[in-house]
């Protein structure tokens, strides 16, 4: 108080302006004259300018491994994704068992985004390791969200349990490669009860007081404002959420068992499905 009295928000870039920050970022870079600044801007929704600098970059270093004179449209897609999960772990290989499970897994994933309304498009499914991840569905919004309703929280909940779902309808088991899912639709859930006051039975309250360091927009404790009773009321509709997402998840994909076991066997044998040639599939 005294010194940080004023909050300066510096929001994430909208879609134009992404637009403009990657076209400041490639003055003075070999860009082949096909490239579309549109298309790379709508596929980094929630990119900050420092990822948008960073995304030219890799491109740029990936069309000189290349030894391409331009950069590529190409170059900056593959480039988005390194941004966001990291390189791509050529020397983490799969066994033939792990890699049929991550591609029913990853499968999961697609087809359930891929069918329901409220969720967004696919963009692509690999099973090549990036970063920390076994696999990845890429599915990105087709314009900048800055309001969430329930229904989408839901489905979004589905998709991140469709993998974990699929590895127990056709493995009759599952495995640790469903634990950041399962992380992640937890988090979400909590919220969907503790700050969104989407819950029934709770209503419009928020639960849990938060401290901040203003300066660093980091959070830094959080204080429990409510009794055990209550606590326990938001364990339970946590688990109504979750539980209600598992069961469309299951349904989903125990009607469209076979679209689901052609998308796997299509991962496993060329390990990278693109945009179109996802639907192609889900048409055939």
């Amino acid at each position: 108080p005294g010194r940080f009295d004023r909050r300066i928000i510096l929001d994430i870039p909208s879609l134009n302006d992404r637009e403009e920050i990657l076209k400041i970022h490639a003055e003075g870079k070999p860009i082949a004259k096909e490239v579309k600044w549109r298309v790379v801007a709508e596929r980094t929704s929630g990119f900050s300018g420092a990822d948008l600098a960073n995304l030219v970059n890799e491109a740029a270093i990936l069309a000189a491994r290349q030894e391409q004179k331009e950069i590529s449209q190409e170059n900056l897609l593959l480039s988005i994704e390194k941004v966001m999960l990291g390189p791509e772990r050529k020397s983490h290989a799969l066994s033939k068992k792990e890699k049929e499970i991550t591609a029913y897994h990853e499968a999961g994933h697609a087809l359930i985004a891929a069918s329901l309304p409220k969720s967004d498009p696919v963009h692509k499914v690999s099973i090549v390791s990036r970063g920390r991840a076994g696999g990845y569905t890429l599915k990105l919004p087709s314009e900048d969200k800055h309001l969430r309703t329930k229904p989408e929280f839901e489905s979004e909940l589905a998709v991140l349990l469709g993998g974990y779902t699929a590895e127990k309808l056709i493995f009759k088991e599952v495995t640790t490669g469903a634990s950041n899912d399962l992380r992640v639709a937890s988090d979400i859930a909590r919220k969907m009860v503790t700050e969104y006051g989407m819950s029934d039975t709770l209503g419009p309250v928020t639960y849990g007081e938060k401290e901040e360091m203003v300066f660093l927009g980091k959070e830094i404790s959080s204080h429990k404002n409510y009794s055990e009773s209550i606590a326990q009321e938001i364990d339970q509709e946590m688990r109504k959420f979750i539980a209600k997402a598992m069961l469309t998840a299951k349904k989903v994909l125990s009607q469209k068992l076979d679209t689901l076991h052609r998308i796997a066997k299509e991962l496993i044998k060329r390990e990278t499905l693109e945009q179109k040639e996802f639907y192609a599939l889900l048409k055939a």
